[in-house]
């Protein structure tokens, strides 16, 4: 078994991120990884954590309870130096920001109903910003959010835990693999 109990999925997931609503993301996930409890899911995102960087743009897509706020907390965690920060569901406060180095902001699209509710948080004024790194949870529920640029993660459950699919554009194919690398694996590319 692989360091943290992470290891590669074969066929059993189904996909869910059509590739083709996001511009410039790749067709296929560049890594496809198994989270068997919390833990392992938090150890995701402290790997993740450590090749983000200002202006990145993450999103987090998954049923209701399938770890995207429990990747946040490892994300948030890995980069908070001082421990004053603890990555909570934005769902009621649309956005949290945690000042980090660099600046973390976590949204959440789940109770906006479309487009033009994004103008109303002042969504691109944040996703379209090189600041911080800008986390959004329910992208899937408003593609058009997809700033053409970053990183989808997508939760997936499965009966050996949850699926964990990274999808990057053509800067985060490397750091996919680095991800993976840290938790153990070797990405075998797909064109």
């Amino acid at each position: 078994m692989p360091p943290h109990g992470v290891r590669w999925m074969t066929n059993e997931s189904v996909d869910r991120i059509d590739p083709s609503k996001f511009p410039g993301l790749s067709k296929h996930p560049g890594a496809e990884l198994v989270a068997k409890n919390e833990e392992e899911t938090r150890k995701l995102g402290a790997a993740l954590a450590r090749v983000a960087r200002a202006g990145d743009f993450i999103a987090l897509v998954g049923d209701l309870g399938a770890g995207k706020t429990t990747l946040m907390q490892g994300l948030v965690e890995e980069i908070d130096e001082h421990d004053q920060w603890q990555a909570t569901s934005p769902t009621y406060a649309l956005i949290q920001v945690y000042e980090t180095a660099p600046p973390i902001h976590h949204m959440d699209l789940y109770r906006l109903e479309g487009f033009e509710d994004l103008e109303s948080i002042g969504y691109w004024d944040y996703a379209d910003s090189r600041a911080g790194i800008i986390c959004v949870e329910w992208l899937d529920r408003i593609p058009s959010a997809w700033p053409g640029r970053g990183l989808v993660v997508e939760f997936l459950r499965s009966k050996s835990g949850r699926i964990i699919r990274l999808w990057g554009d053509e800067a985060w194919k490397q750091r996919v693999e680095d991800v993976a690398g840290q938790l153990g694996h070797r990405v075998d590319r797909q064109e």
